[in-house]
């Protein structure tokens, strides 16, 4: 077995993060979570997470403005990022997808849904 994979959870719901943290531990990922986009972006550029799983809706910079930071910079701009989101709507879609996202998730999912969104980036 190699080192686990690092994913870093971009998420401000304490439910959410715990739910996440938890499948994600399960299947042997190593997980980072922080709570709003600046960290995000300064956490990303030190740590170079192998996936990273980012909300829309965080507190100083929302995920698009996180993504697009990320997808812009020298060494961010391979990482994969999968956005999950409340945000059903077609447009928000778009908009990730434009900013540089790789995939977009919407809130509630099961545990399956995202390990197989995962695979498809990292294995």
């Amino acid at each position: 077995m190699g080192m686990p994979k690092k994913i870093l959870l971009v998420e401000d719901e304490k439910n959410i993060i715990l739910g996440v943290k938890t499948c994600l531990e399960v299947a042997n990922y190593d997980v980072l979570v922080v709570e709003d986009g600046e960290e995000a972006i300064e956490t990303a550029i030190r740590e170079k997470p192998d996936l990273i799983l980012l909300d829309l809706m965080l507190p100083k910079l929302d995920g698009y403005a996180v993504c697009q930071d990320l997808k812009s910079r020298e060494g961010t701009n391979n990482i994969p990022i999968v956005v999950l989101t409340a945000k059903v709507e077609e447009e928000s879609r778009k908009r990730a997808m434009e900013v540089g996202a790789d995939s977009y998730m919407t809130k509630p999912f099961r545990p399956e849904e995202l390990w197989q969104e995962i695979k498809k980036f990292i294995h």
